[in-house]
């Protein structure tokens, strides 16, 4: 296939009539985010309910007010006296309402139930849909709650606002790494046949598969045409247990701070993807439409004959010229400087110029405020996870033990025990690796547990034991 160049369509979607705008809305976007920040987002509970709706193709028709479902509840009993009312009111209340007024998430039908109001948990849940489910057939929980339920959850079930079917299939997102979806399915479908695991870890695998993807995608957009296996990459984590910690270790240099260089640029990639899947065989309409990833194009590009390499050469010399003319009301393009191609191809090194300029002239000029403001979302959420400052070392990504856990848990499945050299092999596989001193302060922690199973000194002779 050739790949070519639609100059016509990037110069009417970038708003090249007019001054450049960035980021134009496309069929199948890349990120959920705007240039817009909020820090009240996201809200991972409301995210959920949303994703467990949409991969079971269900709708609640409204939204549950636990003041209405309690009183729906006390009309369907008879009492005697009219005190009883309200102490059985007060007792349900105890019993299934939270301090913030929400549905206590007892059985994994109550997920269906969670609120989700704001549009940009929306936003995000249809996007972990698209990149997470892919092309997964519809999958719902059990609706016999009779089976796991007391008589007061009985009454609770009957009184919830009846879900309808939805069998729209929203394909809004491209998904860009199918290995994380892959490996998300395999996780997700083995909890769900843990009732009560599934009911109270499913927004932690959730979650921390949103952290996985957008890593990756980062961390590959970071390489741009340079060739690069579809593995997972792994990040550094360190252990919440771990007291010292120092920017000489390991995981500090290929933790966060690898990842920060690679999230920083995340607009700039975003609009230079868009740009560049302005083809003349552009994806078409239909449900089946992707965008190309930068390996994709470089594979189709390589595999083109010199002349149409020096064709798309010109045409990338002309988007540039447009480019640079466009913004030099604001932009002194004569310190852009030099950088180091990612290929050896003449059109991938014109592409890759096309780039950093991108990049360039939003961290110099007004334009770097919406340049921030778009990584923020993806920042703001890993600070609320994963992220924490640890004084002078700076930011560094941390494990609590409640995730540790439930991530062996989930290594371990239904096996009575795992190998610990291999549960450290199946967090790599899901982009988690550890350095000596967190490997040893986790063993720490597992032994203080009494998890650990020694068949020997020899490190291949220790597991780490099922625990409920």
């Amino acid at each position: 296939m050739i790949y070519k160049l639609n100059l016509d369509a990037i110069r009417e979607k970038f708003k090249f009539t007019s001054s450049i705008r960035h980021n134009p809305k496309i069929e199948l976007e890349i990120l959920p985010y705007n240039t817009k920040f909020k820090d009240t987002q996201y809200n991972f509970r409301e995210v959920t309910g949303e994703f467990i709706r949409l991969i079971g193709q269900k709708q609640l028709n409204e939204i549950v007010n636990t003041e209405k479902l309690l009183n729906k509840v006390l009309d369907s009993i008879d009492f005697e006296e009219v005190n009883q009312r309200s102490e059985f009111k007060q007792m349900i209340k105890t019993l299934f309402i939270d301090e913030h007024n929400q549905l206590y998430l007892f059985h994994p039908q109550t997920l269906y139930y969670i609120n989700t109001v704001d549009n940009e948990n929306k936003k995000l849940a249809t996007f972990l849909y698209n990149i997470l489910w892919m092309n997964e057939q519809p999958w719902s929980m059990s609706n016999n709650t009779d089976d796991h339920s007391d008589l007061m959850s009985a009454l609770l079930f009957k009184s919830l606002p009846q879900l309808s079917d939805n069998t729209k299939d929203p394909k809004n997102y491209s998904n860009l790494i199918p290995i994380v979806s892959d490996l998300f399915i395999k996780d997700f479908k083995w909890l769900a046949t843990k009732s009560e695991l599934f009911t109270s870890q499913v927004e932690k695998v959730i979650s921390y598969y949103y952290f996985l993807y957008v890593t990756q995608l980062a961390r590959k957009n970071e390489m741009l045409f340079k060739a690069n296996n579809q593995e997972i990459q792994p990040v550094y984590f360190t252990f919440e247990g771990e007291e010292r910690l120092s920017k000489t270790r390991v995981s500090y240099e290929f933790g966060w701070k690898s990842i920060e260089r690679a999230i920083n640029q995340t607009f700039a990639h975003v609009n230079f993807l868009k740009m560049i899947n302005f083809t003349e065989s552009s994806y078409t309409h239909s449900e089946n439409s992707k965008l190309l990833s930068y390996e994709q194009i470089a594979e189709q590009v390589q595999i083109m004959s010199p002349e149409e390499q020096t064709e798309l050469e010109q045409q990338v010399d002309t988007l540039i010229e447009e480019y640079k003319e466009k913004l030099s009301g604001d932009i002194k393009w004569e310190q852009l400087g030099t950088f180091k191609s990612s290929s050896n191809v003449p059109a991938l090194q014109k592409l890759d110029s096309l780039f950093h300029m991108i990049d360039y002239q939003f961290n110099q000029s007004s334009r770097s405020k919406p340049y921030n403001e778009f990584k923020q979302w993806f920042v703001h959420f890993c600070q609320k996870t994963f992220l924490k400052s640890r004084g002078r070392s700076g930011k560094m990504l941390i494990l609590d033990t409640d995730y540790l856990l439930f991530l062996t848990k989930l290594m371990i499945k239904n096996e009575p025990k795992i190998r610990l050299k291999n549960l450290f092999s199946e967090l790599e596989a899901r982009g988690m690796v550890f350095d000596r001193d967190t490997q040893t302060a986790i063993v720490d922690y597992f032994e203080k547990l009494n998890l650990l199973e020694k068949k020997s000194d020899s490190g291949d002779a220790i597991y780490v034991k099922a625990f409920l």
